[in-house]
């Protein structure tokens, strides 16, 4: 075989096993499954959108899929690109370097590399992460610890890099094609404490019966980061780290990275839900429909704008598919001003026809139970337990996290939680409620009523004991 053909050639392994390859010819790439991967009773497929029965498969499908392997920042594709002397940013050129610890079980190598060649961790000091995260904090393009050999590829905007952590707690960069166990995230260049905001949030879905991964908080010298746990990866007994396969819901449906948001094309609630359905194992479709309806629920309640297709994954595990924990939520109301949020505020998908958060009414909640293939009642039920527990999640959490979260902060998150909160109680518990933000933080929803024979209106009423605001924030 030439040198030429080579290039043309990349390995792609799963969980260890040679899956397959892909192939470019004439700029297109396709992907054939190995024989030997076929035959292996209870192996996953690459993706719901590339099954294992099918031989060989085209570009419509191979090359959204490997796409969304890669950041969405396109600044981060160049650079990697230039680094590698790769002439096209690619999907394809890209992973030829940077495939070796990609989300999921997969792994992309060169044609006739094997996963065990070169993998291996060097130990981090607290002073070189602590460089890193400054360095990401001044270019958040700079995702790779270059100069260390590590390969890694994520999805997503925000900058992040991948670690190992050992079972005594030490840092480890993983060289070659190791296995990372933790990514370490900054905030969202240009808007501030949202480090703090998607520390809070997640945390706070926990409490309110989401599955999400595992996140904590911590300190690298002078240096605050968000560590997340991979759900993907699972130890296992003497230190060894084994890759669990995953795919985002753009992937599975065979959808570029362009069209996660419903208004740009991609998919909505009802969309994924089927997909859920049709893709979750017989023992958990129930759960994995219930979870969906959950999460699509706290995004409405907290104003999490930002929970597109790309935010929702499916876990192949053997020959089981289920809804994977949740990822990347951040609550809008806890980092942008009330008005904005109420007056701007958008979904990254429609509920029950509706994008805008001040537009959406009991009925869309109605509309979007049905797409979602749960009881209205249920679903409601679900969305007014999270409204009312939401402000009191979020003010337990920012008193755990006070090193990240300081004072005003503090202050700043547990308003804005209470605004929303009233905002998505006052639309649960009064439909005909006029479309008007809360007058103050503390300001309570007084349903339509009757009182000693006449009908009162839904009228806000200030709390009492809290002194009358004179400006709204």
């Amino acid at each position: 075989m030439t040198e030429q053909a080579d290039t043309d050639r990349l390995d792609l392994w799963l969980d260890g096993a040679l899956a397959g390859t892909l192939q470019r010819a004439r700029g297109e790439v396709t992907f054939t499954y190995a024989a030997s991967y076929q035959a292996l009773r209870s192996a996953p497929s690459l993706s719901v959108s590339i099954p294992r029965q099918t031989t060989t498969h085209g570009p419509e499908a191979v090359e959204p899929w490997i796409d969304n392997l890669l950041p969405d920042s396109d600044t981060v594709r160049s650079r990697w690109a230039a680094q590698f002397g790769e002439r096209r940013p690619t999907a394809f050129n890209l992973l030829r370097h940077m495939g070796a610890d990609c989300a999921g079980a997969v792994q992309i190598l060169p044609h006739g590399d094997i996963p065990a060649d070169g993998s291996g961790h060097r130990p981090l000091s607290e002073v070189e992460i602590a460089e890193h995260l400054r360095e990401l904090r001044r270019d958040d393009a700079s995702w790779a610890f270059a100069r260390h050999g590590g390969r890694f590829s994520l999805g997503g905007q925000q900058g992040k890099f991948a670690l190992a952590r050992g079972a005594d707690g030490a840092w480890h960069q993983p060289t070659g094609r190791g296995a990372s166990t933790h990514i370490v995230k900054i905030g969202i260049g240009g808007l501030p404490r949202s480090d703090a905001a998607e520390l809070v949030t997640m945390r706070v879905a926990r409490r309110l019966g989401l599955t999400v991964a595992g996140v904590e908080a911590l300190w690298f010298e002078d240096q605050p980061a968000v560590v997340v746990e991979r759900f993907d990866r699972l130890a296992e007994p003497g230190g060894a780290v084994r890759r669990l396969h995953q795919e985002d819901l753009c992937q599975a449906l065979g959808l570029w990275r362009t069209a996660k948001y419903e208004a740009d094309g991609g998919p909505g609630v009802g969309d994924l839900a089927a997909l859920i359905t049709r893709a979750a194992s017989r023992h958990d479709l129930a759960g994995a429909r219930e979870a969906f309806a959950r999460a699509v629920a706290f995004h409405w309640v907290t104003a999490g704008t930002d929970a597109h297709a790309k935010n929702y994954a499916l876990l192949h595990v053997g020959s089981r598919t289920a809804l994977a924990p949740h990822y990347d939520l951040m609550s809008a109301a806890l980092v942008l001003p009330a008005r904005e949020v109420w007056h701007t505020g958008r979904l990254a998908m429609r509920l029950g026809g509706e994008y805008r958060l001040r537009g959406i009414a009991a009925r869309h909640l109605d509309r979007a139970a049905h797409e979602l293939g749960v009881e209205p009642t249920w679903f409601r039920h679900v969305a007014r337990e999270q409204a009312a527990a939401f402000p009191d999640a979020v003010s337990d959490v920012v008193a755990q996290e006070r090193r990240l979260v300081d004072g005003p902060t503090a202050q700043a998150f547990t308003d804005g939680a209470r605004r929303r909160a009233t905002e998505a109680l006052r639309v649960l518990d009064d439909a005909t409620a006029p479309a008007t933000i809360p007058p103050e933080p503390s300001a309570i929803w007084v349903p339509a009523h009757t009182r000693d024979g006449r009908t009162v209106d839904g009228h806000w009423r200030r709390r009492p004991g809290t002194p009358r605001a004179t400006v709204h924030p």
